[in-house]
């Protein structure tokens, strides 16, 4: 049988509550590390995509930087491939731009 919660006895066992788990720190670093030496190579990627394809990917990759706000009904599909493009080329240039502070 399972121990009530709040019985008074404390922790049994495992980490201490407030401990990082540190395969996910190791995770993070490492990810950190290899984005950061793949960024020029990330952005020609991104780059070699379709307009349409870059903004979803950007959309994708935007909400792991940003806070979630309150969805925007949008319909890209009526954007032609020029607006397309230059959107996504407007999106990049703002990323590159604010990331050029941090190297």
């Amino acid at each position: 049988m399972a121990r009530p919660k709040n019985d008074g006895k404390g922790r049994m066992g495992g980490r201490a509550k407030g401990t990082p788990n540190k395969a996910t720190k190791n995770m993070r670093e490492w990810l950190t590390k290899l984005l950061t030496k793949s960024r020029k190579q990330i952005e020609a990627d991104l780059q070699a995509l379709e307009p349409k394809d870059r903004i979803m990917m950007l959309e994708r990759l935007m909400q792991y930087v940003l806070p979630k706000q309150q969805a925007i009904k949008a319909e890209i599909g009526n954007l032609t491939d020029a607006e397309l493009s230059e959107v996504a080329d407007q999106v990049l240039n703002q990323v590159y731009n604010d990331g050029i502070d941090e190297d």
